[in-house]
């Protein structure tokens, strides 16, 4: 609208969510820490980084369901 086009726009900060954005979002990519900020980085259980790029599983919600750990943690805050 503006200039930019979706394509253009790639989120950061490493996390899972900003990841499920962007591809929901079909944005243009999205600035990854696999091995930082766990248990919140990196990407769902067996995902693997492939040139430079992942595919992520057809899921729902927003990423946090496909890593045992991550939802291993937000559970036990819900309990």
């Amino acid at each position: 609208e503006h200039g930019w086009s979706a394509g253009r726009c790639i989120p950061h900060g490493g996390h899972q969510m900003a990841l499920n954005i962007a591809a929901g979002l079909r944005l243009g990519g999205n600035e990854s820490y696999p091995d930082l900020f766990q248990p919140f980085g990196g990407f769902p259980d067996g995902v693997e980084v492939v040139e430079g790029h992942v595919s992520l599983p057809d899921l729902p919600g927003i990423g946090f369901e496909a890593k045992t750990d991550l939802y291993a943690e937000l559970r036990a805050l819900s309990d």
